[in-house]
């Protein structure tokens, strides 16, 4: 289960005022996370890129066991403040070993080439708890999505 509750009532605002301006109902997120781990400014470019349509993808690691969320389920993503700022939804998964993560996958993460890609899933995977277990033949959560709704820009 997402670390966040859905309950919050800044989420239940925010997905209320998305559900109003998509003209639909839409269910409680799975989930609610941000880019980029404790880095303000990664959270912050990854949701802008998100939010463009330039990162469609991200990777998770370890994979959630159960996992709570699939195609079709809705995901909030917030910013560097915590505040929710866009709804997503998951489009696809495809479980993989990290050294099988195909390339157009790793550009749809808008993180840079395919090296890049590589470098910076192994230097923020070790970085996190069991950092030291993560490498070529660690099992990834491949999950590509499109955002539905963003907040609008404010000033």
């Amino acid at each position: 289960m997402s670390a966040v509750d859905p309950n919050r009532p800044d989420i239940v605002a925010f997905m209320a005022t998305a559900s109003k301006a998509l003209g639909q109902d839409l269910a409680a997120p799975k989930d609610i996370f941000n880019f980029g781990g404790s880095n303000p400014v990664l959270t912050d470019l990854f949701l802008e890129n998100a939010i463009q349509g330039k990162k469609t993808a991200t990777t998770s690691w370890p994979i959630p066991d159960p996992l709570y969320w699939g195609p079709g389920d809705l995901s909030v993503i917030l910013d560097s403040q915590g505040r929710p700022a866009a709804v997503m939804r998951t489009t696809s998964f495809v479980k993989c070993k990290f050294k099988d993560v195909a390339e157009d996958f790793a550009l749809a993460e808008a993180e840079g080439d395919y090296q890049a890609y590589r470098e910076g899933h192994i230097k923020f995977y070790g970085q996190q708890e069991n950092g030291h277990e993560f490498g070529d033949e660690s099992r990834v959560l491949c999950e590509r999505f499109e955002v539905i709704y963003s907040r609008p820009k404010t000033g």
